[in-house]
């Protein structure tokens, strides 16, 4: 019989298109950056940096277009664009916020991994009453590799204290499956409107939270 997703003593919650409504503030940050720094980006652009860290998207930056600044002034920068919109716009995603405070109020071990920059990442959770939620708060940087291996999910199960197969991870990134996996745990897909293969998530996935039909949202099953 299929395990009840609330019946998970953790769960691992993805920031970005998964808690909060925040993937238009990164659609074309990187690119509107670079154009004001006089710079041409490349048509794939946001394709080549989708699964990098923030590190290693801002190293990647700086080789491919000639920049003197080290990868901490690029992230520095960029930080600067972004955070002001996670401190006064985002919104959330209030089905997923719903359930992570109804998995909370279950005694639920809850925690937080990301590739947001630390001060976005606890702007907008502390703007909607969600800190107290997370007490473990994982980013990406400081993994040894991305969400696409297992590192950062083995390295959240650690920190809440349980085996990785207790815990469930909630994401809306299809290239984070393999590395849930590999980790041994399971794995809720999370629809966003940015995530260009739903159909290969939604069909790998040991649960789905999306519309069941265009804009009809649907429910965990």
């Amino acid at each position: 019989m299929k395990k009840d997703i609330r019946d998970y003593p953790g769960a691992v919650f993805d920031l970005d298109g998964t808690l909060i409504d925040s993937m238009h503030v990164w659609d074309h940050l990187c690119r509107d950056w670079l154009l004001a720094q006089g710079k041409k980006p490349e048509a794939d652009l946001e394709r080549a940096i989708e699964t990098m860290t923030v590190t290693q998207s801002a190293e990647y930056v700086r080789r491919r277009y000639g920049f003197d600044l080290s990868p901490k002034e690029i992230i520095s920068r960029w930080e600067g664009m972004a955070l002001g919109a996670y401190e006064t716009t985002v919104a959330l995603k209030q089905e997923t916020a719903a359930l992570a405070r109804e998995l909370y109020g279950r005694g639920r071990a809850l925690a937080v991994v990301t590739s947001c920059f630390p001060a976005a990442c606890e702007a907008v959770l502390r703007r909607h009453g969600l800190g107290e939620l997370f007490p473990a708060v994982l980013y990406t940087d400081e993994a040894p590799r991305d969400k696409r291996f297992p590192d950062i999910w083995l390295a959240a199960a650690e920190r809440l204290g349980l085996a990785p197969a207790s815990c469930i991870v909630f994401e809306d990134a299809y290239y984070a499956l393999r590395g849930v996996r590999a980790a041994g745990m399971a794995f809720a897909a999370v629809y966003d409107d940015a995530c260009k293969e739903w159909e290969l998530m939604k069909a790998e996935a040991d649960w789905v939270f999306g519309p069941k039909e265009a804009g009809n949202p649907g429910s965990f099953n």
